[in-house]
């Protein structure tokens, strides 16, 4: 399990709908914290939320003709 923020839980759930967080003190409390189950594909895009890493992007085909 990985502690995340609560706008990190929103850009989670809103990209990865399956993925379990769960909330410590359900109550009406402002002690609360997030945690996240560590998946590869999750844990890279809060890497990347967290500027910890830079997102993977699609390079260009090289168009070049061979003969």
């Amino acid at each position: 399990m990985i502690a995340i923020t609560t706008a990190e839980k929103a850009a989670v759930q809103e990209r990865f709908p399956k993925v379990k967080i769960v909330r410590t003190m359900k109550q009406d409390s402002k002690r609360h914290h997030y945690y996240m189950e560590e998946q590869y594909a999750p844990m890279h895009y809060i890497m990347v939320l967290r500027g910890l890493e830079k997102p993977k992007q699609n390079k260009p085909h090289d168009k070049r003709r061979r003969k």
